[in-house]
């Protein structure tokens, strides 16, 4: 009988810490979902674009990466099974959808994607169809898998072909509104609550810019298709008083609340970890997309329970991260605080292993915003360069004189430091030939520029006077002439950041005189 009433308690006591356990993840996640409560029915893109993303089909396998995308040609082998997938009806189907997701509004907010976190938050088709975000049971928001970002991966893929496919067929500007549109759904993501669906969101934005400024670039290298109106329309919709205003980027809340999460469930109030749940938990959430390696994530937790700080001093770390990061995210590239290394850089990733596993390094976010900002910039001014050279039939003898007939004002560079006090740097410009010293003979050679790019490979280019350079001054914050670019944010010295021409186009032309396009 005693044995009988004791295991009736044992089971009690079981029963109580997981339902317990089970509040405390649903409190967090409704924190997580309550981000997503206010956007009105008729303003949520997801639900405008999910039913038809659920149809999409998977691209064919020889294109099916975005670079490759990217980089694809009406006269390579794969583009006749691109063009045949791209137009089956699903495919036109998430085009059209994706046109009415990210339509602008004449009037109140953007369109936004509204969707929440978990299985709750969604139907049983959309978790049918992985359109979702997996949590898990109980629900852990620092193991939040994001399904949904497969399929617009798909989807950025499709709007590539597009863009491709209109203007193999002289239809430049449609060219351009496809990327514009996949443009708008990256910023509607970069809005996200968590880490991974930020960074998807800029990156998508940075890949949808280059490519405008690549179509632009084959119109001005072709017959001169895209319109006055049309480059003037762009250039107004990519001002930063739209909709599309970087500075308006929300910093994504939900791997902190993840953190408190996971604190709160492995570790005790006034005391240390919790044995019980610690290496369980940990290594779930470690493995949420690698189930596998479960059991060996788990004994490994354990060990390293033994030199983690205590619950207070693991929730002040934790603090001290997220008012870090939220100080600086409103503040100019060159702000003092933005100099000195990120509290999480400083952290003991031993003795604060939950907060190390649960928040990720998110200053990546401001080197990609910053990123962004001088690509859409540096879009605006080239495609007014397009437009001023398209009408006059020369190019301008300076940046400036493309405003105010082309924009009502001239852009910053956003990696220029002199723009302190008011000032207003713009992007650097010249024109090949015309505008380098001569030298003692006068004669002039092609403008080399260097390149390095972000997939690794490294590679020059010979310019005349039949283009113009754009260029930032870079991460290294100096003007070195784009003698040597280097489109990124993390510092390398002696390089610049190119805008025009388009570094896209620039590498598909020497994939394709080196034989690698097929």
């Amino acid at each position: 009988m005693m044995i009988r009433c004791s295991t009736r308690t044992v089971l009690a006591v079981v029963l109580g810490v997981l339902l317990a356990s089970q509040a405390r993840a649903q409190d967090y996640l409704a924190k997580v979902n309550a981000f997503y409560a206010d956007i009105p029915a008729a303003k949520r893109s997801d639900t405008i674009l999910l039913p038809a993303l659920g149809a999409l089909q998977t691209p064919p396998a020889d294109i099916r990466d975005l670079n490759r995308a990217r980089l694809l040609t009406p006269e390579m082998a794969a583009w006749k099974g691109a063009v045949e997938w791209a137009m089956k009806p699903p495919q036109r189907a998430a085009i059209e959808a994706l046109n009415k997701a990210t339509e602008p509004q004449k009037s109140g907010p953007p369109m936004s994607w509204g969707q929440g976190y978990g299985v709750a938050s969604v139907t049983p088709e959309l978790v049918r169809q992985k359109l979702y975000t997996e949590l898990g049971d109980p629900p852990l928001l620092s193991g939040a898998q994001f399904e949904y970002l497969a399929k617009l991966d798909e989807l950025c893929v499709l709007t590539n072909i597009e863009a491709t496919r209109l203007q193999s067929e002289g239809k430049a500007n449609e060219a351009v509104q496809i990327m514009l549109r996949t443009l708008v759904l990256g910023r509607q993501i970069a809005d996200r609550q968590f880490f991974r669906e930020s960074r998807w969101g800029l990156v998508t934005m940075l890949r949808s810019l280059e490519r405008i400024r690549d179509v632009a670039y084959i119109d001005f290298r072709g017959k001169h298709l895209l319109t006055r109106d049309e480059l003037v329309a762009v250039i107004n919709r990519l001002d930063d008083k739209s909709d599309l205003r970087v500075d308006r980027i929300l910093f994504p809340k939900g791997d902190i609340v993840g953190s408190e999460q996971a604190i709160a469930l492995v570790m005790v109030p006034r005391a240390g970890i919790n044995e019980k749940t610690f290496p369980t938990t940990m290594a779930t959430l470690t493995t949420s997309e690698r189930p596998l390696r479960l059991f060996s994530e788990a004994a490994g937790w354990k060990s390293a329970g033994a030199s983690h700080a205590d619950t207070a001093a693991t929730s002040d770390e934790a603090r001290k991260l997220a008012d870090d990061y939220a100080k600086r995210w409103p503040l100019e590239w060159f702000h003092t605080l933005n100099s000195l290394p990120f509290e999480r850089s400083k952290m003991d990733p031993v003795a604060f292993a939950v907060v190390a596993a649960t928040v990720p390094d998110m200053s990546e976010l401001f080197n990609l915003r910053q990123a962004v900002r001088t690509e859409m910039v540096g879009t605006r001014a080239a495609l007014a360069i397009v437009g001023f050279n398209y009408s006059r039939k020369a190019f301008p003898p300076k940046l400036s004189s493309v405003a105010p007939e082309w924009m009502e004002r001239l852009d910053i560079d956003p990696f220029n430091p002199t723009l302190a006090n008011g000032n207003r740097p713009p992007l650097e410009y010249f024109v090949p030939l015309r505008d380098q010293p001569k030298d003692d003979k006068a004669e002039v050679k092609p403008y080399e520029i260097s390149i390095v790019g972000d997939n690794g490979v490294n590679f020059s280019i010979k310019l005349r006077d039949d283009t113009c350079v754009i260029y930032s001054w870079g991460a290294d914050n100096r003007r070195g002439w784009a003698e040597k670019v280097q489109n990124t944010v993390e510092k390398a010295p002696d390089v610049d950041y190119l805008i025009w021409p388009s570094v896209l186009s620039l590498y598909r032309q020497h994939l394709s005189e080196i034989g690698e396009l097929k």
